[in-house]
């Protein structure tokens, strides 16, 4: 019997840590804040702040869809706003069951591919995407802690969220650099397609217009998440300004990018609920619920992308049954 790499089995350790840590994280802020408690905070929310963040998350999720579609327009892959919506979706879907945070990007990256030699492309374009949200993050994020200079309640998040910010400003200077351009050329990432994505990210840095553009949808992308985190803060009865929410939003989602846990599962709930009970504004029992309705949200646009998923699927099998019956034996037949 062989035996298996080492790779694989480090991997799979991996995924196991990770998902030790969310689901510790996620038991023992169950346990502080209380079921009982959760329970009685969830049916005291007010449904008219949970139907507003919902409507803000959707409008978020569509200037997704747009800022994708424009970045796959500017690579010669013209796709149409619905298909970019229904992809962006799909990868939500993924992202509930796949073990890391960009698996649903990897997803919808292979899928609006139509031919093989498109899918470099296609993964530059996710790539980018996320490369051009961080200006609006760091925007959001700056402006938020120049607006709560005057706030004690965002002493303790203002160390984190400085230190995200450089780091963020730091990768986007990269980038900005004829690095990837270089590291490209090398011999050895030439053999492989990280290689080709790296060469295609050089590449597109002369393409100011477009980033221009795709760095203001997301902008706009980040204003909205914003909106639909203080919403559902004011849901469960957290009081808290606009200009902290957006601190607190943009820093929690900076956390969440670190590769420690399943999806940010349980590192979200938990950095969203330390900032907002160590500032005082709201009780743990509050500030899990929230938390646990932008799980939610999460978990209901995974399943308003399972029945796309399943369309392209039969499309697929449809088109590759089509396919067959048109071959020279079929039709000999």
């Amino acid at each position: 019997m062989s035996r298996r790499p080492r790779s694989v089995w480090r991997g799979r350790l991996y995924s196991v840590a990770k998902a030790a840590v969310s689901l510790g994280l996620l038991a023992w802020l169950l346990h502080k804040a209380g079921l009982q408690s959760l329970g009685s905070t969830i049916s005291h929310a007010s449904w008219k702040w949970l139907v507003v963040g919902f409507c803000f998350g959707l409008l978020a999720t569509s200037v997704q869809a747009g800022q994708w579609q424009a970045l796959l327009r500017a690579l010669e892959m013209p796709r149409s706003w619905a298909r970019c919506l229904r992809l962006v979706f799909v990868g939500n879907t993924f992202n509930t069951v796949l073990p890391t945070s960009i698996g649903g990007d990897v997803v919808r990256a292979a899928m609006v591919a139509e031919q093989p030699s498109e899918r470099v492309r296609a993964f530059t374009t996710v790539v980018l995407q996320r490369l051009c949200n961080f200006p609006g993050m760091i925007v959001i994020l700056c402006l938020g802690l120049l607006l709560t200079l005057g706030y004690p309640q965002a002493d303790r998040i203002r160390p984190v969220a400085l230190l995200g910010a450089v780091v963020g400003i730091t990768a986007l200077a990269v980038c900005a650099t004829p690095l990837l351009g270089w590291l490209a050329r090398r011999p050895l990432l030439q053999r492989i397609k990280i290689g080709k994505l790296f060469q295609q990210l050089h590449e597109f840095r002369r393409q100011r217009r477009q980033l221009l553009l795709a760095s203001l949808r997301g902008t706009v992308f980040w204003s909205l998440s914003v909106l639909n985190w203080w919403s559902f803060m004011h849901a469960v009865g957290i009081d808290v300004a606009l200009p902290f929410a957006a601190v607190v939003t943009t820093t929690v989602s900076a956390i969440t990018m670190l590769p420690v846990s399943i999806n940010g599962y349980g590192v979200r709930e938990g950095s969203f609920t330390a900032f907002l009970t160590a500032a005082g504004l709201a009780t743990t029992s509050a500030a899990v619920t929230a938390s646990l309705i932008l799980a939610a949200q999460s978990l209901l646009w995974g399943l308003i992308g399972l029945p796309f998923l399943l369309a392209a699927s039969r499309s697929r099998k449809a088109v590759s049954v089509s396919a067959l019956e048109l071959t020279p034996t079929h039709m000999a037949r």
